[in-house]
């Protein structure tokens, strides 16, 4: 995660890390997660997985992206913006099938 701070460009950041956040959760645990980065690693999220259908990523990492414009695959920036940075909800039955196949 460290060597990614600062990669990702400044026009990026509101809109990644938002659409980020309002992912639906396809799996979630009992723990927190701290952010790695800062030397006193203060609580930041509850620990899940987060989707959109397509990808999936950990619940913090809208954090990272907003505090420290962590760099993103250039394929889910192209993913997000084809979609006009607008997050679809998911249906039950759709989470469902992502989760029996995580």
């Amino acid at each position: 995660m460290a060597e990614a701070q600062g990669e990702l460009a400044e026009e990026f950041v509101t809109m990644a890390a938002e659409y980020l956040k309002n992912g639906s959760v396809v799996a979630a645990a009992s723990g927190y997660v701290f952010d790695e980065l800062a030397p006193d690693r203060p609580q930041i999220a509850s620990l899940s997985i987060l989707t959109d259908g397509e990808w999936s990523w950990p619940s913090d990492l809208s954090y990272y992206v907003q505090k420290y414009q962590v760099g993103l695959p250039e394929e889910f920036l192209q993913h997000a913006a084809a979609r006009g940075w607008r997050m679809r909800r998911l249906t039950p039955e759709e989470l469902e099938e992502i989760g029996e196949n995580m």
